[in-house]
């Protein structure tokens, strides 16, 4: 039997895993440390400037050639 209250999720009790927060500072990531991932998320560098189709379109490969990276980790 759990020792939470009634409708009380079992993680309630468990704090949050410290999430470091983001710098601010405007500085580009270091990296994956694997070339095709980082190729892919540095075509995101600037989508905010483009129309909202150009912006579909950008995710969408970079969605598709980080999908293809997957599936060529797992063999």
């Amino acid at each position: 039997m759990s020792d939470s209250a009634p409708g009380t999720p079992p993680s309630a009790g468990v704090p949050p895993t410290a999430v470091e927060p983001p710098t601010g500072d405007g500085s580009a990531p270091a990296g994956t440390g694997d070339d095709a991932v980082d190729e892919a998320l540095g075509r995101l560098d600037g989508v905010a400037e483009l129309d909202l189709r150009a912006q579909l379109v950008t995710f969408e490969a970079v969605h598709g050639a980080l999908q293809d990276r997957l599936a060529d980790a797992e063999g």
